[in-house]
């Protein structure tokens, strides 16, 4: 059976401005491929300046691609327009404080996606809001609230009914558990769980939280400096990693556990 998603040879640069009459580029992304096939989760893990920020904003859209091939259900990815895109793949933010605009009501913010990029009408998406919102363990009466109004778990929640509302095949999540507190986390952690139970949805998660990487996902890909050092399932990677880089990153994070 063929991967829900195929990137073949994926890389991103960046024209950094001209030198003797020279364009000069910023390398953020190297030749990178990878499979994700439905129900699974796939993990991107790596520092700051890795470029798993710069991969997952090009598989959501937000970024052109500078070569390489993005293949969805057999088909290039380049041949849908943004609003199919957007119906294929979504993200949820590091941070709904930002990624949530204070100004619109919750059930504004739900249904700008539908309002943009579906034929529903009015009361067909006012009811597609209220069962999103009771599928993320909220009550359709947090429609009429403000971001301002609810927890910050609440307010991921939110975020995770958002990324849910074009019914997606794949989401994203962009660090979106890192600020979180233990117990929310967990809660959320459940939450995605369920949901991908559900509804068969396919995870990329972008972290350097190798302890949230390892109870959620199938397989990790590890990257430095735009380089794809590691590739292994999940138990494989966390046994008997590889690539120094891994055994560091794995280190490290043993470390900082202890020190709490």
């Amino acid at each position: 059976m063929a991967p829900l998603l195929k990137v073949s040879n994926l890389s991103k640069q960046y024209c950094t401005g001209f030198k003797w009459f020279k364009r000069q580029y910023y390398q953020a992304l190297n030749p990178i491929s990878f499979e994700l096939d439905k129900g699974e989760t796939l993990a991107i893990v790596g520092e700051v300046g890795s470029g798993k920020s710069t991969l997952a904003r090009i598989l959501v859209g937000a970024e052109r691609r500078s070569n390489g091939e993005i293949i969805f259900e057999d088909e290039s990815l380049e041949t849908k327009n943004l609003k199919q895109r957007c119906r294929l793949i979504r993200m949820i933010f590091q941070d709904p404080n930002t990624s949530l605009n204070p100004k619109l009501s919750i059930g504004d913010l739900l249904d700008e996606p539908l309002r943009f990029n579906s034929s529903l009408n009015k009361t067909e998406r006012r009811k597609q809001v209220y069962d999103t919102l009771r599928k993320v363990g909220l009550l359709p009466e947090h429609a009429e609230f403000y971001p301002h109004m609810i927890s910050e778990g609440q307010k991921q929640r939110v975020a995770v009914a958002r990324a849910l509302m074009l019914n997606p095949k794949i989401i994203i999540a962009d660090e979106a558990l890192t600020a979180l507190d233990l117990s929310v986390r967990s809660q959320i952690i459940n939450l995605l769980l369920k949901l991908q139970k559900e509804l068969g949805l396919s995870y990329i998660f972008v972290s350097h939280n190798l302890s949230i990487i390892k109870h959620m996902s199938d397989k990790v890909m590890v990257l430095k400096d735009g380089n794809l050092v590691e590739k292994a399932t999940t138990e494989q990677l966390f046994t008997n990693p590889q690539h120094e880089y891994t055994k560091k990153l794995i280190v490290e994070q043993s470390q900082r556990l202890q020190s709490r």
